[in-house]
């Protein structure tokens, strides 16, 4: 295999997951509490870049917006598809407990009751789309954020995170 333009080449750089799963999504297509969700990938952009100090102000323009008290909104989707790449790459710790609390907002809002069929199928696809990072999510059960990651689980693979939980001891 060449070296130039081809697979050894990515390798030699770190890839950050994330940032590039954000780059490739037209976000225009999905909406927010306030409409189009053309701010989302700034403000996680800014999020997984953050300092202590700053990740706060990015966690609420995402937490407020894409998920808001329990109710999701479209970009949930590609949202969550963000934020289970971002477990993929070494985070700070505050980045990374910020990432896992917003997937554990929007996967609790995917497995709430809804009478209406359009946000049914919307949580069905957020549901869909969190299982495909389920062992992402196992992999973090053996690092620093296992409390955190135990809560998302919980919610997307109860009894195996028990079988497992209950293997370890």
């Amino acid at each position: 295999m060449e070296a130039n333009g081809g697979v050894y080449d990515i390798m030699e750089k770190m890839i950050d997951f994330a940032l590039i799963e954000c780059s490739r999504i037209d976000w225009s297509k999905y909406e927010v509490i306030q409409g189009r969700a053309d701010s989302v990938p700034l403000a996680l952009e800014a999020l997984l870049t953050s300092t202590i100090k700053e990740a706060e102000k990015y966690y609420w323009r995402i937490e407020n917006h894409v998920v808001v008290q329990g109710r999701l909104f479209s970009a949930a989707e590609p949202t969550l598809q963000v934020l289970i790449a971002s477990l993929l790459n070494a985070r700070p710790r505050h980045i990374k407990i910020d990432m896992l609390e917003l997937i554990f907002q929007i996967v609790v809002g995917a497995a709430a009751e809804s009478a209406n069929e359009e946000y049914k199928k919307m949580q069905q696809r957020v549901q869909f789309r969190a299982l495909e990072g389920l062992w992402v999510f196992y992999g973090e059960l053996n690092g620093e954020h296992a409390e955190a990651v135990g809560e998302v689980l919980d919610v997307l693979d109860p009894s195996r995170l028990k079988f497992f939980l209950d293997a370890s001891k």
